[in-house]
Protein backbone atom coordinates (compact mmCIF):
# COMPACT_ATOMS: atom_id res chain seq x y z
CA UNK A 1 0.00 0.00 0.00
CA UNK A 2 1.31 3.34 -0.63
CA UNK A 3 2.08 5.83 2.20
CA UNK A 4 -0.84 7.85 3.55
CA UNK A 5 -0.97 11.28 2.00
CA UNK A 6 -0.88 13.94 4.78
CA UNK A 7 -2.48 17.20 4.33
CA UNK A 8 0.18 19.87 3.91
CA UNK A 9 -0.75 21.58 7.24
CA UNK A 10 -1.52 18.60 9.46
CA UNK A 11 -4.47 16.34 10.13
CA UNK A 12 -8.23 16.94 9.60
CA UNK A 13 -8.90 18.08 13.19
CA UNK A 14 -6.06 20.61 13.08
CA UNK A 15 -7.31 21.97 9.75
CA UNK A 16 -10.81 22.36 11.20
CA UNK A 17 -9.45 24.13 14.29
CA UNK A 18 -7.32 26.49 12.26
CA UNK A 19 -10.28 27.25 10.00
CA UNK A 20 -12.36 28.15 13.02
CA UNK A 21 -9.57 30.42 14.30
CA UNK A 22 -9.32 32.17 10.96
CA UNK A 23 -13.09 32.70 10.82
CA UNK A 24 -13.09 34.01 14.40
CA UNK A 25 -10.22 36.37 13.66
CA UNK A 26 -12.00 37.72 10.63
CA UNK A 27 -15.19 38.15 12.64
CA UNK A 28 -13.33 40.02 15.39
CA UNK A 29 -11.63 42.22 12.82
CA UNK A 30 -14.98 43.04 11.22
CA UNK A 31 -16.46 43.79 14.65
CA UNK A 32 -13.66 46.25 15.46
CA UNK A 33 -14.07 47.90 12.07
CA UNK A 34 -17.80 48.29 12.75
CA UNK A 35 -17.09 49.79 16.19
CA UNK A 36 -14.52 52.18 14.75
CA UNK A 37 -16.91 53.24 11.94
CA UNK A 38 -19.70 53.83 14.44
CA UNK A 39 -17.45 55.92 16.68
CA UNK A 40 -16.32 58.05 13.76
CA UNK A 41 -19.77 58.53 12.26
CA UNK A 42 -21.65 59.21 15.53
CA UNK A 43 -20.65 62.89 15.85
CA UNK A 44 -21.64 63.54 12.24
CA UNK A 45 -24.94 61.70 12.73
CA UNK A 46 -25.68 63.70 15.87
CA UNK A 47 -24.77 66.94 14.13
CA UNK A 48 -27.10 66.11 11.26
CA UNK A 49 -29.92 65.08 13.61
CA UNK A 50 -29.58 68.11 15.90
CA UNK A 51 -31.32 71.21 14.52
CA UNK A 52 -29.26 74.34 14.21
CA UNK A 53 -29.45 76.67 17.20
CA UNK A 54 -31.75 79.63 16.57
CA UNK A 55 -30.11 82.99 15.95
CA UNK A 56 -29.97 84.87 19.23
CA UNK A 57 -32.25 87.89 19.40
CA UNK A 58 -30.83 91.02 20.99
CA UNK A 59 -32.10 94.47 21.97
CA UNK A 60 -30.05 97.42 20.82
CA UNK A 61 -30.40 101.13 20.20
CA UNK A 62 -30.79 102.04 16.51
CA UNK A 63 -30.59 105.82 16.86
CA UNK A 64 -30.87 108.42 19.63
CA UNK A 65 -31.31 112.16 19.82
CA UNK A 66 -27.92 113.87 19.94
CA UNK A 67 -26.35 111.29 17.63
CA UNK A 68 -24.56 112.58 14.51
CA UNK A 69 -26.78 112.65 11.43
CA UNK A 70 -25.69 111.97 7.83
CA UNK A 71 -24.80 115.23 6.11
CA UNK A 72 -24.12 117.13 9.35
CA UNK A 73 -25.92 118.16 12.50
CA UNK A 74 -27.39 115.88 15.11
CA UNK A 75 -30.64 113.97 15.34
CA UNK A 76 -33.13 115.86 17.48
CA UNK A 77 -36.61 114.30 17.54
CA UNK A 78 -38.32 111.32 15.97
CA UNK A 79 -41.91 112.43 16.60
CA UNK A 80 -44.23 115.28 15.66
CA UNK A 81 -46.75 116.44 18.22
CA UNK A 82 -48.83 113.51 19.44
CA UNK A 83 -48.50 111.42 16.27
CA UNK A 84 -47.21 107.87 16.70
CA UNK A 85 -43.56 107.17 15.94
CA UNK A 86 -43.46 104.47 13.28
CA UNK A 87 -40.07 102.92 12.44
CA UNK A 88 -40.75 100.03 10.04
CA UNK A 89 -38.25 97.16 9.89
CA UNK A 90 -37.67 94.73 7.00
CA UNK A 91 -36.43 91.14 6.78
CA UNK A 92 -32.81 92.32 6.75
CA UNK A 93 -33.18 94.23 9.99
CA UNK A 94 -33.03 97.60 8.24
CA UNK A 95 -35.07 100.34 9.94
CA UNK A 96 -36.63 103.43 8.34
CA UNK A 97 -37.48 106.44 10.48
CA UNK A 98 -38.36 110.12 10.40
CA UNK A 99 -36.16 112.57 12.32
CA UNK A 100 -35.67 116.28 12.74
CA UNK A 101 -32.04 117.42 12.73
CA UNK A 102 -30.52 120.20 14.85
CA UNK A 103 -27.69 122.52 13.83
CA UNK A 104 -27.78 121.48 10.20
CA UNK A 105 -28.93 122.81 6.81
CA UNK A 106 -31.27 119.81 6.54
CA UNK A 107 -34.00 120.41 9.12
CA UNK A 108 -35.64 116.97 8.81
CA UNK A 109 -35.66 113.84 6.72
CA UNK A 110 -36.42 110.17 6.31
CA UNK A 111 -33.46 107.92 7.13
CA UNK A 112 -32.55 104.25 6.75
CA UNK A 113 -30.51 102.44 9.41
CA UNK A 114 -28.57 99.36 8.28
CA UNK A 115 -25.85 97.19 9.78
CA UNK A 116 -23.25 99.51 8.22
CA UNK A 117 -24.71 102.78 9.49
CA UNK A 118 -27.44 105.35 8.88
CA UNK A 119 -28.08 106.84 5.45
CA UNK A 120 -30.46 109.50 4.18
CA UNK A 121 -33.43 108.25 2.16
CA UNK A 122 -34.84 111.73 1.54
CA UNK A 123 -34.46 115.13 3.20
CA UNK A 124 -35.74 118.68 3.08
CA UNK A 125 -34.21 120.40 0.09
CA UNK A 126 -34.05 117.31 -2.13
CA UNK A 127 -35.18 117.98 -5.70
CA UNK A 128 -38.61 116.66 -6.67
CA UNK A 129 -39.05 115.13 -10.14
CA UNK A 130 -40.96 117.67 -12.21
CA UNK A 131 -39.83 120.68 -10.19
CA UNK A 132 -39.59 122.05 -6.66
CA UNK A 133 -37.97 120.62 -3.56
CA UNK A 134 -39.12 118.69 -0.50
CA UNK A 135 -39.99 121.21 2.19
CA UNK A 136 -41.48 119.28 5.12
CA UNK A 137 -42.32 115.79 6.38
CA UNK A 138 -43.89 116.82 9.66
CA UNK A 139 -47.55 116.55 8.63
CA UNK A 140 -47.45 112.75 8.27
CA UNK A 141 -43.96 111.49 9.17
CA UNK A 142 -44.87 107.80 8.85
CA UNK A 143 -42.48 106.11 6.39
CA UNK A 144 -43.13 102.68 4.86
CA UNK A 145 -40.33 100.19 4.10
CA UNK A 146 -40.05 97.00 2.04
CA UNK A 147 -37.51 94.17 2.05
CA UNK A 148 -35.54 95.73 -0.82
CA UNK A 149 -34.85 98.78 1.34
CA UNK A 150 -37.18 101.08 -0.61
CA UNK A 151 -39.02 103.75 1.39
CA UNK A 152 -42.40 105.34 0.64
CA UNK A 153 -43.52 108.54 2.36
CA UNK A 154 -45.58 111.69 2.05
CA UNK A 155 -44.10 115.20 2.03
CA UNK A 156 -44.90 118.81 1.19
CA UNK A 157 -43.23 120.61 -1.71
CA UNK A 158 -41.95 124.15 -2.24
CA UNK A 159 -41.18 125.97 -5.47
CA UNK A 160 -43.57 124.06 -7.71
CA UNK A 161 -47.21 123.87 -8.76
CA UNK A 162 -47.67 120.84 -6.51
CA UNK A 163 -47.72 121.44 -2.76
CA UNK A 164 -47.79 117.80 -1.59
CA UNK A 165 -46.90 114.38 -2.88
CA UNK A 166 -46.42 110.68 -2.27
CA UNK A 167 -42.88 109.50 -3.06
CA UNK A 168 -40.77 106.36 -3.32
CA UNK A 169 -37.06 106.61 -2.42
CA UNK A 170 -34.64 103.94 -3.65
CA UNK A 171 -30.91 103.85 -4.45
CA UNK A 172 -30.54 107.58 -3.90
CA UNK A 173 -33.35 108.43 -6.31
CA UNK A 174 -36.75 109.95 -5.68
CA UNK A 175 -39.85 108.96 -7.64
CA UNK A 176 -43.14 110.90 -7.47
CA UNK A 177 -46.14 108.58 -7.20
CA UNK A 178 -48.88 111.22 -6.89
CA UNK A 179 -48.76 115.03 -6.71
CA UNK A 180 -51.33 117.57 -5.56
CA UNK A 181 -52.89 119.55 -8.38
CA UNK A 182 -52.68 116.62 -10.80
CA UNK A 183 -55.67 114.70 -12.10
CA UNK A 184 -57.11 112.10 -9.72
CA UNK A 185 -57.63 108.82 -11.64
CA UNK A 186 -61.13 107.35 -11.38
CA UNK A 187 -62.73 110.61 -10.23
CA UNK A 188 -64.14 112.65 -13.15
CA UNK A 189 -62.99 116.29 -12.94
CA UNK A 190 -61.13 115.45 -9.73
CA UNK A 191 -57.71 116.77 -8.72
CA UNK A 192 -55.47 115.70 -5.84
CA UNK A 193 -55.49 118.10 -2.90
CA UNK A 194 -53.56 116.32 -0.11
CA UNK A 195 -52.45 112.88 1.07
CA UNK A 196 -52.23 110.65 4.12
CA UNK A 197 -49.28 108.37 4.88
CA UNK A 198 -48.71 105.51 2.39
CA UNK A 199 -48.14 101.77 2.86
CA UNK A 200 -45.71 99.72 0.72
CA UNK A 201 -45.19 96.03 -0.07
CA UNK A 202 -42.36 93.94 -1.59
CA UNK A 203 -43.81 94.32 -5.10
CA UNK A 204 -43.34 98.11 -4.84
CA UNK A 205 -47.11 98.53 -4.70
CA UNK A 206 -48.12 101.62 -2.75
CA UNK A 207 -51.52 102.30 -1.22
CA UNK A 208 -52.66 105.61 0.28
CA UNK A 209 -55.65 107.84 1.00
CA UNK A 210 -55.83 110.98 -1.13
CA UNK A 211 -58.14 113.91 -0.59
CA UNK A 212 -59.62 114.85 -3.97
CA UNK A 213 -61.31 118.09 -4.94
CA UNK A 214 -64.22 117.72 -7.36
CA UNK A 215 -65.94 121.00 -8.08
CA UNK A 216 -66.86 122.52 -4.73
CA UNK A 217 -66.72 119.26 -2.80
CA UNK A 218 -63.86 117.19 -1.45
CA UNK A 219 -63.83 113.45 -0.87
CA UNK A 220 -61.40 110.82 0.35
CA UNK A 221 -60.26 108.18 -2.13
CA UNK A 222 -58.26 104.99 -1.57
CA UNK A 223 -55.61 104.56 -4.29
CA UNK A 224 -53.29 101.73 -5.32
CA UNK A 225 -50.10 102.33 -7.30
CA UNK A 226 -48.98 99.16 -9.10
CA UNK A 227 -46.71 98.57 -12.13
CA UNK A 228 -46.54 102.28 -12.85
CA UNK A 229 -50.30 102.77 -12.83
CA UNK A 230 -52.34 104.62 -10.23
CA UNK A 231 -55.94 103.46 -9.87
CA UNK A 232 -58.86 104.16 -7.59
CA UNK A 233 -59.94 101.32 -5.29
CA UNK A 234 -62.72 102.94 -3.24
CA UNK A 235 -63.98 106.50 -2.90
CA UNK A 236 -66.14 108.39 -0.46
CA UNK A 237 -69.73 108.07 -1.66
CA UNK A 238 -69.22 104.59 -3.14
CA UNK A 239 -71.66 101.93 -1.89
CA UNK A 240 -70.49 99.42 0.71
CA UNK A 241 -71.17 95.66 0.52
CA UNK A 242 -73.60 95.97 3.44
CA UNK A 243 -75.55 99.07 2.47
CA UNK A 244 -74.90 102.76 2.88
CA UNK A 245 -71.92 104.60 1.43
CA UNK A 246 -68.31 105.14 2.44
CA UNK A 247 -67.63 108.43 4.20
CA UNK A 248 -64.10 108.53 5.70
CA UNK A 249 -61.18 106.11 5.71
CA UNK A 250 -58.49 105.13 8.20
CA UNK A 251 -54.91 104.41 7.18
CA UNK A 252 -54.66 101.41 4.80
CA UNK A 253 -52.31 98.41 5.01
CA UNK A 254 -51.20 96.17 2.13
CA UNK A 255 -49.78 92.64 2.01
CA UNK A 256 -47.35 91.20 -0.54
CA UNK A 257 -50.19 89.82 -2.67
CA UNK A 258 -51.72 93.29 -3.05
CA UNK A 259 -54.68 92.83 -0.70
CA UNK A 260 -55.51 96.10 1.06
CA UNK A 261 -57.18 96.32 4.48
CA UNK A 262 -58.69 99.59 5.65
CA UNK A 263 -61.09 100.88 8.33
CA UNK A 264 -63.95 103.08 7.16
CA UNK A 265 -66.85 105.11 8.50
CA UNK A 266 -70.19 104.47 6.76
CA UNK A 267 -73.07 106.85 6.07
CA UNK A 268 -76.75 105.90 5.85
CA UNK A 269 -76.08 102.21 6.36
CA UNK A 270 -76.98 99.48 8.81
CA UNK A 271 -73.41 99.68 10.09
CA UNK A 272 -71.63 102.78 11.39
CA UNK A 273 -68.27 101.48 10.24
CA UNK A 274 -66.10 98.46 9.65
CA UNK A 275 -62.87 97.02 8.32
CA UNK A 276 -62.79 96.10 4.64
CA UNK A 277 -60.44 94.29 2.25
CA UNK A 278 -60.02 95.04 -1.46
CA UNK A 279 -57.35 94.81 -4.15
CA UNK A 280 -57.00 91.14 -5.03
CA UNK A 281 -60.72 90.36 -5.06
CA UNK A 282 -64.09 92.05 -4.78
CA UNK A 283 -64.55 94.57 -2.00
CA UNK A 284 -65.66 92.71 1.14
CA UNK A 285 -66.46 93.50 4.74
CA UNK A 286 -64.17 91.75 7.24
CA UNK A 287 -65.88 92.91 10.42
CA UNK A 288 -68.50 95.53 11.16
CA UNK A 289 -69.17 97.78 14.12
CA UNK A 290 -71.89 96.25 16.27
CA UNK A 291 -70.82 92.63 15.72
CA UNK A 292 -70.27 90.44 18.76
CA UNK A 293 -66.62 89.65 19.38
CA UNK A 294 -65.17 86.25 20.37
CA UNK A 295 -65.32 87.24 24.05
CA UNK A 296 -69.05 87.93 23.90
CA UNK A 297 -68.82 91.75 23.94
CA UNK A 298 -69.94 94.05 21.14
CA UNK A 299 -67.22 95.50 18.87
CA UNK A 300 -68.10 99.19 18.94
CA UNK A 301 -65.27 100.85 16.99
CA UNK A 302 -61.83 100.01 15.63
CA UNK A 303 -58.26 101.27 15.56
CA UNK A 304 -57.37 103.84 12.89
CA UNK A 305 -55.24 101.23 11.15
CA UNK A 306 -55.55 97.47 10.67
CA UNK A 307 -52.75 95.05 9.77
CA UNK A 308 -52.91 92.34 7.10
CA UNK A 309 -50.49 89.47 6.43
CA UNK A 310 -49.89 87.39 3.30
CA UNK A 311 -52.53 84.84 4.36
CA UNK A 312 -55.13 87.64 4.57
CA UNK A 313 -55.33 87.52 8.36
CA UNK A 314 -56.43 90.96 9.57
CA UNK A 315 -55.52 92.26 13.04
CA UNK A 316 -56.94 95.33 14.76
CA UNK A 317 -57.76 96.90 18.12
CA UNK A 318 -61.47 96.99 18.97
CA UNK A 319 -63.27 98.98 21.65
CA UNK A 320 -65.80 96.81 23.44
CA UNK A 321 -69.32 97.66 24.58
CA UNK A 322 -70.14 100.90 26.33
CA UNK A 323 -67.00 100.86 28.48
CA UNK A 324 -64.52 103.23 26.84
CA UNK A 325 -61.61 101.57 28.68
CA UNK A 326 -62.43 98.05 27.50
CA UNK A 327 -60.40 96.96 24.48
CA UNK A 328 -59.35 93.78 22.70
CA UNK A 329 -56.82 92.76 20.09
CA UNK A 330 -58.74 90.75 17.49
CA UNK A 331 -57.70 88.69 14.46
CA UNK A 332 -60.17 88.16 11.61
CA UNK A 333 -59.88 85.59 8.83
CA UNK A 334 -62.00 83.17 6.83
CA UNK A 335 -62.57 81.09 9.97
CA UNK A 336 -64.04 84.01 11.90
CA UNK A 337 -62.82 86.19 14.77
CA UNK A 338 -60.16 85.24 17.33
CA UNK A 339 -59.31 87.26 20.42
CA UNK A 340 -55.56 87.67 20.92
CA UNK A 341 -55.67 89.73 24.12
CA UNK A 342 -58.21 91.72 26.10
CA UNK A 343 -57.98 94.33 28.83
CA UNK A 344 -58.20 92.86 32.31
CA UNK A 345 -56.59 89.52 31.47
CA UNK A 346 -53.18 88.46 32.79
CA UNK A 347 -50.25 89.74 30.73
CA UNK A 348 -47.23 87.49 30.09
CA UNK A 349 -44.48 88.38 32.54
CA UNK A 350 -46.85 89.85 35.12
CA UNK A 351 -49.65 92.35 35.54
CA UNK A 352 -52.91 92.78 33.63
CA UNK A 353 -53.50 94.37 30.25
CA UNK A 354 -55.19 97.76 30.67
CA UNK A 355 -54.95 99.32 27.17
CA UNK A 356 -53.39 98.73 23.76
CA UNK A 357 -51.35 100.88 21.38
CA UNK A 358 -52.84 102.63 18.32
CA UNK A 359 -52.60 99.52 16.10
CA UNK A 360 -50.88 96.10 15.89
CA UNK A 361 -48.49 94.73 13.27
CA UNK A 362 -47.87 91.28 11.77
CA UNK A 363 -44.55 89.45 11.94
CA UNK A 364 -43.74 85.97 10.54
CA UNK A 365 -46.13 82.99 10.88
CA UNK A 366 -49.13 85.23 11.66
CA UNK A 367 -47.50 86.38 14.92
CA UNK A 368 -48.68 89.81 16.05
CA UNK A 369 -46.63 92.57 17.67
CA UNK A 370 -48.33 95.16 19.85
CA UNK A 371 -47.82 97.69 22.62
CA UNK A 372 -49.86 97.37 25.79
CA UNK A 373 -50.27 99.27 29.03
CA UNK A 374 -50.15 97.05 32.12
CA UNK A 375 -51.62 97.44 35.60
CA UNK A 376 -49.95 95.88 38.65
CA UNK A 377 -47.01 94.67 36.55
CA UNK A 378 -43.23 95.10 36.64
CA UNK A 379 -43.58 98.17 34.40
CA UNK A 380 -46.28 100.45 32.95
CA UNK A 381 -45.86 99.62 29.24
CA UNK A 382 -44.60 96.58 27.37
CA UNK A 383 -43.95 95.22 23.89
CA UNK A 384 -45.60 91.84 23.24
CA UNK A 385 -45.36 89.37 20.37
CA UNK A 386 -47.04 86.08 19.49
CA UNK A 387 -50.13 84.17 18.40
CA UNK A 388 -53.38 83.53 20.28
CA UNK A 389 -52.53 81.50 23.38
CA UNK A 390 -48.78 81.94 22.91
CA UNK A 391 -47.88 85.57 23.61
CA UNK A 392 -44.55 86.60 25.15
CA UNK A 393 -43.25 89.87 26.47
CA UNK A 394 -40.31 91.23 24.48
CA UNK A 395 -39.50 94.41 26.39
CA UNK A 396 -40.91 96.55 29.17
CA UNK A 397 -40.20 100.02 30.47
CA UNK A 398 -37.62 99.62 33.22
CA UNK A 399 -35.94 96.52 31.75
CA UNK A 400 -32.17 96.32 32.14
CA UNK A 401 -30.35 97.05 28.86
CA UNK A 402 -27.22 95.21 27.66
CA UNK A 403 -25.08 98.28 28.50
CA UNK A 404 -26.35 98.31 32.07
CA UNK A 405 -28.84 101.13 31.54
CA UNK A 406 -32.60 101.07 32.00
CA UNK A 407 -35.10 100.99 29.13
CA UNK A 408 -36.73 104.45 29.20
CA UNK A 409 -40.40 105.30 28.96
CA UNK A 410 -42.01 104.59 25.59
CA UNK A 411 -42.87 107.48 23.29
CA UNK A 412 -46.39 108.88 23.29
CA UNK A 413 -48.85 106.75 21.28
CA UNK A 414 -46.26 104.02 20.88
CA UNK A 415 -46.44 101.62 17.93
CA UNK A 416 -44.20 98.60 17.46
CA UNK A 417 -43.32 97.59 13.90
CA UNK A 418 -42.53 93.97 12.96
CA UNK A 419 -40.41 92.52 10.17
CA UNK A 420 -40.53 89.21 8.32
CA UNK A 421 -37.36 88.14 10.17
CA UNK A 422 -39.08 88.46 13.56
CA UNK A 423 -37.41 91.76 14.35
CA UNK A 424 -39.34 94.50 16.19
CA UNK A 425 -38.82 98.23 16.62
CA UNK A 426 -40.22 100.76 19.07
CA UNK A 427 -39.49 104.29 20.26
CA UNK A 428 -38.69 105.59 23.73
CA UNK A 429 -38.70 108.97 25.45
CA UNK A 430 -35.80 109.14 27.91
CA UNK A 431 -36.62 112.58 29.23
CA UNK A 432 -40.06 113.94 28.37
CA UNK A 433 -39.10 117.42 29.60
CA UNK A 434 -36.44 118.02 26.96
CA UNK A 435 -37.63 115.54 24.35
CA UNK A 436 -34.63 113.22 24.31
CA UNK A 437 -35.66 109.95 22.71
CA UNK A 438 -34.49 106.94 20.72
CA UNK A 439 -35.53 104.02 18.53
CA UNK A 440 -34.75 100.44 19.56
CA UNK A 441 -34.54 97.19 17.59
CA UNK A 442 -35.12 93.70 18.97
CA UNK A 443 -34.37 90.69 16.80
CA UNK A 444 -31.69 88.79 14.88
CA UNK A 445 -28.61 90.70 13.70
CA UNK A 446 -29.30 92.89 10.68
CA UNK A 447 -27.55 92.62 7.34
Amino acid sequence: MGALQRPPFGGPLLVSARSRLVVAAVAILLLWIAVLWASLSEPARKAAATPASPVAHALHLVVASGQAAPGGGRFNRFDVGSQPIVAPVNNRGQVAFYASVARAKVAEGIFLATASGIAKAAAVGDAVPGGGVLSEFARHPLPALNDAGKVAFGATIAGARATEGIFLAADGRLKAIALSGSDAPGVPNGTFLEFDAPALNNRDQIVFIGTVRRGRETLQVLYLYSDGVLRKLVAGGDPTPRGGTFDRFGLPAINNKGAVAFPAVIERGALLGGIFVVGTSELRLVVGAGEIGPGGAMLVRFSERAAIDDDDNVAFVAHLGSNAASEALVVANAAGLTQLAVTGETAPGGGRFSAFGPWPNFGPSAAIAFVAAVDDGPGPLGIYFGNPGAIRRVAMVGDRLPDGGILPAFALNSVTSAGANGGLTFATMANPEDGQNGIYYYGPPGS
